[in-house]
């Protein structure tokens, strides 16, 4: 019933929306987003540039192929980042070690990954000015991991990605189509709201303490020692028990 891998289901009503926007989307157009207004009740992003990006792993993997200063992160937090220093921290919240919100650090420059955001109830998540990037992504509260679409923030404009995004128009027109639809249709705690009931019953059936986001439920019983990822702690998914 409990998986490490967090596979989202998707819900009815947010499967119409998908598909009915497939139909939609007849030419290119310049390229704009609502997704800071729709972060806005969690976290505040007005003072950053914005550019579309293949999913959080995309952008990550982007952002490291260019990140001069030596990358490092928490033991447990996302296993696709690529640690190769200690000057710029990556960390992910709410935590991807077990879905809580956590502090983001702030005597060190961060790449703030809130990939959860969207899958928990309205927790505002304060943003230092040591903050450098910041990447989301709607996989995780709706399930469209398979359409690769994100965004990624930074605090001073990329050149590249400029031209790519708002010159050449060089970006995938259909998953930001989706993209767009999904945050006009939703709001950012529906997917916490729609699902809590279940994650409360699943804990408490099997003992399990429930995170911050709804998908996931953390554990130190010694049954699930293959799910610990950091604090003898174990990370369970309950997305397989909420389909």
């Amino acid at each position: 019933m409990f998986t490490k891998r967090i596979q989202v289901p998707m819900n009815a009503l947010v499967h119409n929306v998908v598909f009915d926007t497939q139909f939609k989307i007849k030419q290119q157009y310049p390229y704009k987003t609502n997704i800071k207004e729709w972060l806005k009740p969690v976290i505040d992003l007005e003072d950053f540039y914005v550019y579309p990006i293949n999913g959080i792993t995309g952008g990550l993997d982007y952002w490291a192929s260019r990140e001069r200063k030596g990358i490092f992160q928490n033991n447990g937090d996302y296993e696709w980042v690529m640690q190769t220093g200690n000057d710029i921290q990556y960390i992910s919240v709410p935590s991807s070690i077990d879905g809580n919100f956590t502090d983001v650090p702030q005597d060190v420059p961060v790449a703030l990954d809130i990939a959860y955001v969207g899958t928990t109830a309205i927790n505002k998540i304060e943003v230092p000015s040591n903050v450098e990037k910041v990447f989301y992504s709607l996989s995780k509260p709706f399930g469209i991991q398979n359409a690769r679409t994100g965004w990624y923030f930074t605090r001073r404009p990329d050149s590249r990605l400029h031209k790519l995004t708002y010159e050449a128009e060089y970006y995938n027109y259909y998953a930001h189509a989706i993209a767009e639809r999904l945050i006009e249709n939703f709001a950012i705690d529906y997917t916490y709201n729609y699902y809590v009931s279940k994650q409360t019953a699943i804990c408490k059936e099997h003992n399990l303490t429930p995170s911050d986001s709804v998908w996931l439920a953390t554990s130190k019983d010694e049954k699930y020692k293959d799910f610990v990822r950091a604090n003898n702690t174990a990370r369970l998914c309950l997305c397989e028990g909420m389909k």
